[in-house]
């Protein structure tokens, strides 16, 4: 890593994902985190992990990022139909709310209705399933 990269601040990822059964589809989404808008590999964003549970057909990505690109949520946005992106912490500007406090305020585990949902990025999840992220500064 070059030198001038020992200052970088970090952001960690967390992509939910209602999908664990069929492989290809999440690596795609994977993949979609690594490109930048033209389509090249960005250099400063890394998937750290990759878990899928395939009895609840469930996948978290754990990808990390510089903090200044945080353009990532708007290409997964762009990439991914659907994709809903809600932040929280550092990345949540200039509330910088925890990820506690926007699942309350947002109703999450409570709300029947996803589609009322209003996220930072992209669309309302029509139900409690798809693909969602969360960014948070380190």
């Amino acid at each position: 890593m070059p030198s001038s990269s020992l200052g970088l601040r970090l952001a960690a990822c967390l992509l939910n994902i209602s999908e664990a059964r069929r492989k290809h589809i999440v690596e795609n989404v994977a993949k979609a985190a690594l490109l930048e808008k033209n389509g090249q590999k960005h250099p400063n964003v890394s998937v750290l992990n990759i878990f899928s549970d395939h009895e609840y057909n469930r996948s978290v990505i754990t990808i990390a990022a510089s903090v200044d690109e945080l353009g990532l949520a708007e290409n997964l946005v762009l990439r991914v139909p659907g994709c809903s992106v809600f932040l929280f912490g550092e990345a949540d500007l200039p509330e910088k709310r925890p990820l506690v406090r926007r699942r309350k305020q947002l109703g999450w585990f409570t709300r029947r209705d996803f589609s009322a949902l209003e996220p930072d990025l992209g669309v309302a999840p029509a139900r409690k399933c798809g693909l969602t992220a969360c960014f948070r500064a380190l």
